[in-house]
Parts: C-alpha cells; sequence; structure tokens
C-alpha cells in the first residue's frame, strides 16, 4: 500500500543522471525500470530538501539540476546528477529509452536529452557543472573546497543556483546565480559589497557568463529568535544598529544603485503612483470573500489614500536623505558576525526612506507580552534614531517614525511594481497578501501620534 503524501508537502519523480556513462539510474522494479520517488515539504528550500532526502533515503549524494512542474496535475520532476559512490543494489543504469513511456512528460524527456548530450542552455542543468564551479572557486579564494560530496545546495533551476562551498581551512563561500527577473541582484550585490563592507558579504569573484558571483563570510544564520524579551531585544537592537550602518553607507549613491537594478522607492515616487496603488487595493478588497474580518470598504480606501499622500509629502519635507532598502526584511536575510550583523540576498533591492527598512524590521518584534513588546520597539527606535544622528537630524528622525507604518506598508505592496501590468495582479495569493497589508495599513492610520505629527 502506498503511504499517504502529507497535504503540505509534494512528492517528486527524480531522475538520476550518471555523468560517467552518460546515462541515467533507475529501479529496477518488476521487470521495469521505474524513477524513484521522495517527498519533500512545500515552503522549504527545494533543492536542500531533495538532496537530503535523496541523502537520507538512498545514501545518493547528488546535484540537483533542474525541476519542472507539470501543468497536468502529475508530480513534478527533478533531475539530479550523481556526484559519487555506489548504487544500492536496486538500481540499475540504463538508457532513456528503457523507460517506461508514463514515467516522463515529453518535455522531461527532451530536457533529459540535452542534459545527456551536453546540449542544456543553462551552464546550471549541465552534467558536471559543479567540477567547474569548484574550480573557479579554488582558483578565486586560493583556498581548497573539502569535498565534493560536502556541497549544500539551497536553489536550483533553469539560471538560477545557490550553493555553499565547505573550506578546508573552515569557513564557507557561496556561489550565487540568477536569471531574469533577478539579473540585477549580481550588479546591485556587487555595489553593496564596496559600499558597505562588512555589512554585506564580500563579493570575492563574478562571473559575468553565468551572471554568478562568489561570496565569503564567517556569519551565522538566526534559526529562530530567542525565547526571552531580553534576549529577543538584544539580537534585534544589534540588527537595526547594523542596518543603520549599511544604509549611511549608501547616502549619495542612490543613482547608483539604481542604474545598478535597485527598485524606485523614494517617498515622491510612491506619492505620485498613489492613484493605481490604491485602485489595485480596492480591487483585491472586492475579492474578499472571508467574513472573519471585516473588509476594508472604498470610502475608507479614499481616506487613506489622501492620508497616505499627505504623509509622503510631510515625509519629503522632512529632508532624511534616500538610501538603500531591503524589500524583503526576516530572519533568514540577517547573519550575525560577531558584534554586527550582515544582510544577505538583495534581489529586492531598493532605494527610498531610510525608515521603511527599519519598520519592516520592526515587524520581526514578536515579543507576546505586549508592554515588553512596546518597550522592545521603543528601545529599537532609540538605537536606530541614535546611530542615524550621524547624518540625520534626530527630530527628523522622530518625526518619521510615526509616519514610516503607511509608507513601508505601501512599499510592501508595490514591490517591484511590474505585477501590476501583468496577470500576477490577479492572483488570488497576491490579492490576499495585499489585503493583509491593507489592513495593517488603516490600522497604523488609526494611531492617535499620527495626526499629531502632520499637525506639529
Amino acid at each position: 500500500m502506498t503511504a499517504a503524501i502529507p497535504i503540505d508537502a509534494n512528492e517528486y519523480r527524480v531522475v538520476l543522471i550518471d555523468p560517467e556513462s552518460r546515462g541515467m539510474c533507475a529501479l529496477a522494479i518488476g521487470g521495469e525500470y521505474r524513477l524513484i520517488r521522495v517527498t519533500v515539504a512545500q515552503r522549504t528550500r527545494l533543492a536542500r530538501q531533495l538532496q537530503e532526502a535523496l541523502r537520507n533515503t538512498w545514501g545518493l549524494t547528488v546535484m540537483i539540476l533542474d525541476c519542472l512542474t507539470a501543468e497536468d496535475g502529475t508530480s513534478p520532476c527533478a533531475f539530479a546528477e550523481l556526484l559519487h559512490g555506489g548504487l544500492p543494489a536496486e538500481f540499475r543504469c540504463m538508457q532513456p529509452d528503457e523507460l517506461p513511456s508514463d514515467e516522463l512528460s515529453e518535455q522531461e524527456l527532451v530536457l533529459l536529452l540535452a542534459m545527456l548530450h551536453g546540449d542544456a542552455k543553462s551552464p546550471f542543468v549541465r552534467v558536471g557543472w559543479i567540477d567547474e564551479a569548484i574550480a573557479w572557486v579554488e582558483t578565486s579564494t586560493g583556498r581548497r573546497v573539502s569535498s565534493k560530496s560536502d556541497v549544500d545546495q539551497y536553489n536550483a533551476g533553469g539560471a538560477f543556483t545557490l550553493v555553499r562551498f565547505r573550506m578546508k581551512d573552515g569557513g564557507d563561500c557561496w556561489l550565487k546565480a540568477t536569471g531574469a527577473p533577478n539579473t540585477h541582484e549580481r550588479p546591485v550585490t556587487l555595489l553593496l559589497s564596496k559600499l558597505c563592507r562588512g555589512y554585506v558579504p564580500e563579493v570575492v569573484a563574478e562571473r559575468p557568463a553565468w551572471n554568478a558571483w562568489l561570496m565569503c563570510n564567517d556569519g551565522d544564520g538566526i534559526a529562530a529568535l530567542p525565547r526571552e524579551a531580553s534576549g529577543v531585544a538584544r539580537l534585534l537592537e544589534g540588527a537595526v544598529e547594523s542596518l543603520a550602518e549599511l544604509q549611511m553607507r549608501t547616502v549619495g549613491a542612490e543613482l547608483d544603485l539604481l542604474e545598478a537594478g535597485a527598485l524606485d522607492h523614494r517617498t515622491r515616487v510612491l506619492r505620485t503612483g498613489a492613484e493605481a496603488l490604491f485602485a489595485y487595493m480596492d480591487e483585491a478588497m472586492g475579492f474578499q470573500t472571508s467574513t472573519k474580518v471585516a473588509r476594508v470598504e472604498t470610502k475608507r480606501l479614499r481616506e487613506l489614500q489622501n492620508l497616505f499622500e499627505d504623509v509622503c509629502s510631510y515625509m519629503e519635507d522632512l529632508g532624511l536623505p534616500d538610501m538603500v532598502l531591503h524589500g524583503d526584511m526576516n530572519l533568514g536575510n540577517i547573519l550575525v558576525a560577531g558584534e554586527r550583523c550582515m544582510f544577505i540576498d538583495w534581489c529586492e533591492a531598493y532605494v527610498g526612506n531610510p525608515l521603511v527598512t527599519f519598520e519592516h524590521l520592526l515587524l520581526l518584534n514578536q515579543i507576546e507580552d505586549p508592554s515588553l513588546k512596546v518597550s522592545c520597539d521603543q528601545r529599537l527606535r532609540e538605537a536606530y534614531r541614535t546611530a542615524l544622528s550621524k547624518v540625520c537630524d534626530p527630530k527628523a528622525v522622530d518625526a518619521g517614525f510615526a509616519c514610516a507604518p503607511l509608507i513601508a506598508a505601501a512599499s510592501a505592496i508595490l514591490g517591484r511594481g511590474d505585477w501590476l501590468e501583468t496577470p500576477v495582479r490577479n492572483d488570488p495569493r497576491r490579492q490576499t497578501y495585499v489585503r493583509g497589508i491593507v489592513r495593517h495599513m488603516d490600522r497604523a492610520a488609526r494611531e492617535p501620534i499620527l495626526p499629531g505629527a502632520l499637525s506639529a
């Protein structure tokens, strides 16, 4: 009896490619060959989960080359290169034409044959690309990779990859590459590496033909926030101070960042685009079917738009300099490196009012006790204001704190902005996301401190 697949997981068919024979490996079952299946959790790093599942279940060390999702409802398919070692007894090496026709779709078979014949378009879909990458890492750094079997993969597919190499002398090197529509991340990351040394990973080499770059850092990821409120406050205070230091180093580099590919979220841009943005908020609210929370009606949205435009004008008058913004501020993008924090994953890099990213960082404060949460937020505001005082009037920063929630909400909804003109605007997940932020904006607009700030 086949085991049930959890509702929050997906089953993947896995094509195992043998680089030596330029064939594939499959299970020999009842006189025919079958692809192996593995189950991985949704909303996780797919390449990493596939690597671990194949290692834990079958003892296989692989590099994920690509993944295809079928449109007909059949299970998705992953293509993996065997890196070394023997195969379990149940496996046999064979050629694609020996596989039953119902195991691979026509599209999947075409991709497999391109891989086997060396005709894959993306460098990261080619069999053996990891050997070329290791040689690049070792030449660029003058250091040795510990082992090809000790390479951790976090992203794979098409022109995208994210791989961690453990080095023999300790520490890690990361290789990242992006394709459309994220090709701008490489030049943005290179620029930030030069401007903000110590607060973003050091870029030690780049490979334009792959749109790839190498980073070395000794920072540690944050798996979860501390349980104690005092620990949360200390950790986030360090992140806030490091964020301010990073942002201040980009003052005067706004045009360079925009030219590199950062998106323009300057306050005047958000203000001039308010009509389209709030029209979409109204549209998204119109698709709400749940009665658990009240809908923000059209009349209220018009009030919020007027207030938002006033807030933007007020914020512009404060004269805070534009700086780099991190549009995806979450714990996974913060590393702790000694006494400071480093920030990674700059695909969603914007230019705008620095308080926008600070406001997003405040959302990481999930302390349950209301009084302790408020106290922590106040501590973070004081730390951020003190740090920014090197380039900003502290009174202007204080005044900006009251307005920041509305502008940060609009920035989060806008993102890259391209979705407004594409079918993505009709995606129910996008609409749900926007409705949640609109409610946050509505609550922020009701805070007593806001009218006082605007009338000051």
